[in-house]
């Protein structure tokens, strides 16, 4: 299952929090702007990209549905 939710992370505490609950799952997480991917799990691939708002997380896995149920839940979704 592939999942995409569009996110804002604006400090770097958040960009920290992203990367704890990220870490909770098994899926391949990945955040990308219109020209760049990045681990979703990489603190410093993240930050290369937080200038670029919103930012497009894509999960893919056997428990990408529930990261994204915890994603939506979170501060960081894109409304």
């Amino acid at each position: 299952m592939m999942i995409e939710r569009k996110v804002r992370l604006h400090t770097l505490n958040d960009i920290k929090d992203f990367i704890i609950m990220a870490g909770k799952y098994r899926c391949d997480i990945k955040v990308k702007t219109r020209n760049k991917i990045v681990d979703g799990k990489s603190m410093m691939g993240i930050i290369s990209l937080v200038r670029h708002q919103p930012l497009t997380v894509v999960a893919k896995g056997e428990d990408a549905v529930e990261f994204a149920g915890q994603l939506d839940k979170s501060p960081y979704k894109y409304q």
